[in-house]
């Protein structure tokens, strides 16, 4: 009876042991577990062309159609004909563009061009079903949503993409005056959009150019302004390339 407490600590030592062991054998059944998964695992990476060239063209051709409009080189009565330019030239390859900037892993840039895309064939059905040279409320309302989002978006970008973000930006500029046109009616405000469509133009081209020498000479041509993660996915090694690709959308199991 006397040796009754210390065989009971002994017992709980024991048992305090035992449970450690246990729980450590779980921890390496688990990391050998994982390690089965992982060399058992192959993530595949198919090298994709540079969409934006692509979007930069489209998106330039459709402002610049768009301000001919604007400014008159277009008369209204020829609305009809230019919504089905835009749905056929501008809304496809900005349509393209945007799958492939997912499958490139360009989860904004993707979204950005997503939504532009499908704005210029929502413009192009509006034009089409209204009398010239009638203004919807619907479209401008539209405009301005589009504005707000592309503004977040282009915030974004500033960080690693400053030239990507500043074409972003004058998007915002453009979409907002349309929108304002749209509800108001105000004939400067439809010829300021118009000037501004033809600056977008005119950097539409340079993006373009740039992005377009930069995927075939695998160097940057042209300056872009890259910096912070987007410098170093592009100068980085390829285990710089391919490290967060496990933690990706696509891989992990959730969104």
């Amino acid at each position: 009876l006397g040796n009754r407490p210390l065989l009971e600590a002994q017992g709980g030592y024991t048992g305090l042991c035992s449970a450690k062991r246990i729980r450590g054998e779980q921890r390496l059944e688990n990391k050998d577990r994982r390690r089965e998964v992982e060399d058992a695992t192959r993530i595949v990476l198919r090298p994709l062309a540079s969409p934006l060239p692509l979007a930069f063209f489209a998106f330039g051709s459709g402002s610049a159609l768009q301000s001919a409009l604007q400014l008159g080189l277009i008369p209204p009565e020829e609305g009809s004909i230019l919504a089905l330019v835009l749905s056929a030239f501008v809304f496809p390859p900005l349509a393209v563009a945007a799958i492939l900037a997912f499958l490139t892993r360009e989860g904004l840039g993707a979204t950005a061009l997503g939504l532009i895309s499908f704005s210029w064939l929502s413009t192009a059905i509006i034009l089409y079903a209204s009398p010239p040279p009638a203004t919807s409320n619907v479209l401008g309302v539209l405009s301005l949503i589009l504005a707000v989002i592309l503004l977040l978006l282009g915030i974004t970008a500033v960080f690693g993409k400053p030239i990507l973000a500043g074409f972003i930006l004058l998007a915002v500029a453009r979409y907002s005056l349309n929108g304002i046109y749209e509800l108001t009616e105000m004939a400067g405000v439809q010829t300021a959009s118009g000037y501004l469509g033809l600056v977008i133009f005119a950097a539409s081209l340079y993006g373009g150019l740039a992005f377009g020498l930069e995927d075939v000479q695998h160097k940057t041509v042209l300056p872009l302004g890259r910096r912070g993660e987007a410098l170093q996915a592009f100068e980085g090694d390829l285990s710089e390339q391919v490290g967060p690709v496990e933690h990706e959308a696509g891989v992990r199991k959730q969104l």
